[in-house]
């Protein structure tokens, strides 16, 4: 399969907030019909009839102002772009994705995402069934299949959000005063665990003495947990955490707010979401608004499909100002290191390992 290595569409254009479908597609009902014998009237209807019907299924709430709130606004954005029908639905789980894209298949859906890694075998399985409808995975394909025996109307975009963490991981080995940093995760996927592995990597760069400690929470949706853990974190002497949990991850930004901890943002610039934004060195930010919404020139450009490996060196990963609490020459070192990253001079490979 040809690899597709650029994602095309420039940036995202101006969003307006407009709701969208929160409930769970519904099936086809065939044996329902609507006629109606006045010509204008179907005329009306097919004038105003959606030139695609776009879905995104979510593992979390769009409340989360992270990860999933970046895809409803991706969402938003398709919306600004045309005559485009959109739904989303929230919190499903790995095992409930094979029945959520098959309800949106059947439901007359064109175009539907899986905003995550751990959606990608369901996919496979559903777009095998249905050719006819375009799929994309927010993240990798699943490392049991070969790249050349993936449908090929599904999209996957493995971006390298390994390459901010690692980043993050240099800030934190620069910054702690104690020698101990941490890292909470949320469900156990390949994207947190690439995450929490380049994070150690990139704390090893700079000391491999400091103690990094680790914890995957299992959920993306528990903010009582993240600061739970956090503050557990705390106590052992950790005084910079990463944290890429979605709402367990404000428990975090919240825990190290009150216990005056140094933290990172995730997906967006969540300085602004605590009372001393200073806390927060940095944010790793991921245009997952361009990732979804650049995908309707792709599909409207013929032959969809295949693999992109978005990072660092496209803008799509990118890095938020630093706090004022990061001095200039720390500051200094790690944009060489991002620079270098995004040059090729340093390669940060996703690495999967759970240990």
């Amino acid at each position: 399969m040809k690899k597709v290595v650029a994602l095309l569409l420039s940036a995202v254009m101006a969003i307006g907030m407009m709701a969208g479908c929160g409930e769970k597609a519904p099936a086809v009902d065939s044996s329902v019909a609507v006629e109606s014998s006045a010509a204008s009237v179907a005329e009306s209807s097919e004038a105003q009839e959606a030139e695609m019907k776009i879905a995104v299924i979510l593992p979390g709430s769009i409340t989360d102002e992270s990860w999933n709130h970046t895809a409803y606004v991706g969402l938003q954005a398709i919306e600004a772009m045309g005559n485009y029908e959109t739904a989303y639905t929230e919190n499903i789980t790995a095992d409930q994705a094979e029945e959520y894209f098959r309800n949106y298949c059947e439901s007359g859906f064109d175009f539907v995402l899986g905003h995550g890694a751990q959606y990608g075998d369901a996919c496979c399985v559903v777009a095998e069934e249905y050719p006819d409808v375009n799929f994309f995975i927010t993240g990798n394909a699943p490392a049991d299949i070969p790249e050349e025996e993936l449908p090929t109307n599904i999209m996957f975009s493995d971006y390298r959000e390994c390459e901010g963490a690692y980043v993050c991981g240099v800030v934190a080995a620069l910054m702690t005063e104690s020698g101990k940093v941490g890292y909470v995760g949320g469900g156990n996927n390949t994207t947190q665990q690439s995450d929490k592995n380049a994070f150690i990597e990139g704390v090893a760069s700079i000391d491999p003495a400091i103690e990094v400690k680790t914890v995957i929470t299992g959920t993306f949706d528990d903010t009582a947990l993240g600061k739970e853990t956090a503050i557990a974190m705390i106590e052992e002497g950790v005084d910079v955490i990463l944290q890429t949990c979605d709402h367990t991850g404000l428990g975090v930004l919240e825990a190290c707010n009150e216990k005056d901890v140094f933290c990172f943002g995730y997906t967006t610039d969540q300085s602004a979401l605590i009372e001393k934004p200073e806390l927060v060195l940095t944010s790793m930010l991921i245009d997952i608004p361009f990732m979804i919404s650049s995908q309707i020139d792709l599909i409207k450009a013929g032959n969809y499909g295949g693999v992109t490996f978005p990072g660092l060196h496209d803008g799509v990963v990118s890095m938020a100002p630093f706090s004022a609490n990061v001095p200039a020459e720390v500051a200094e070192q790690v944009t060489a290191i991002v620079d270098q990253i995004k040059s090729g001079e340093i390669v940060i490979t996703p690495n999967y390992s759970e240990n």
